[in-house]
């Protein structure tokens, strides 16, 4: 990825990969094979096909296996080409072209979405051990286990507050703040700290596609703080916010997680110490 982004400074007309195993036979007379993510310099349009420069050496290759960033819809192309590599699962190919995509379109109206998913594909790509050169990777040695730090989510509250996608990454950043303090150990100052998070999320976002899933998250950490101190004031908090999803959300599946809570809260079950 630093290579190609060390390419992308110096190019005058660059273009990126955008598949895998592209045999490049240059003018020294050397096989290299190009994959999603790599940059080129376009040196000549030859119609279906360009010559284009490449580590050394120049070669031909057909366009379509290739967004030229400079022409009028390679924007457009590019983001297309990402956002299907991470719908796909292909998420290290998403996030060579997601981070190729921010640096160089840093103006466009795609840029939030294409932050969030590029950070998505970090997740999932520390999520599956493929730790090798992420950036933002942190480790959680109570329960061995990395996860990303959520900086470019950060980024994306801080610097694009009114944007749709700022609650999805607000909401990404408080399930991050749990893993980074899993296993609780009854710490009722941490989860409480995150009930705050949660109220704030919900407060601020009220319009949000996460908002009942906030909501399901206060009720769950009342019922988990009613069960640690058997505090009814949580409990009572618990019972208004999954009574508030059943209203608010009838027939989805928060309002079923919602009811299947209100029972075992008023049955006495319990879900935090099994």
């Amino acid at each position: 990825m630093v290579s190609a982004l060390l390419l992308l400074a110096i190019s005058i007309n660059p273009a990126v990969i955008i598949v895998d195993n592209v045999w490049f036979y240059g003018a020294d007379h050397k096989m290299r094979i190009l994959s999603t993510g790599d940059m080129v310099d376009i040196l000549e349009d030859l119609g279906e096909r360009c010559t284009v420069w490449y580590d050394t050496t120049s070669s031909e290759l057909d366009k379509n296996v290739l967004v030229d960033l400079n022409s009028e819809i390679g924007e457009h192309e590019l983001f297309v080409f990402a956002r299907g590599y991470f719908d796909e699962g292909e998420h290290e190919k998403a996030a060579r072209l997601l981070d190729i995509f921010a640096r160089y379109f840093d103006n466009s109206d795609y840029l939030t979405e294409a932050l969030y998913y590029l950070a998505q594909s970090f997740e999932a790509l520390i999520a599956r051990g493929d730790n090798d050169s992420i950036p933002g990777i942190a480790h959680n040695t109570r329960i061995n286990q990395n996860y990303y730090n959520g900086d470019i989510y950060r980024m994306i509250v801080r610097n694009f507050p009114d944007h749709p996608f700022s609650s999805k990454a607000q909401y990404r950043l408080i399930n991050i703040f749990r893993i980074e303090h899993l296993p609780w150990q009854d710490s009722i100052e941490i989860i409480q700290q995150e009930l705050d998070m949660w109220e704030e999320f919900c407060m601020q976002y009220q319009q949000a596609d996460e908002q009942a899933l906030g909501l399901s998250e206060i009720g769950y950490l009342n019922r988990v703080l009613y069960e640690i101190t058997d505090t009814m004031d949580y409990y009572d908090a618990a019972i208004q916010t999954f009574n508030k999803i059943v209203l608010e959300y009838p027939n989805t599946i928060y309002a079923a997680y919602a009811t299947v809570n209100l029972y075992e809260l008023t049955s006495d079950r319990k879900i935090y110490k099994y």
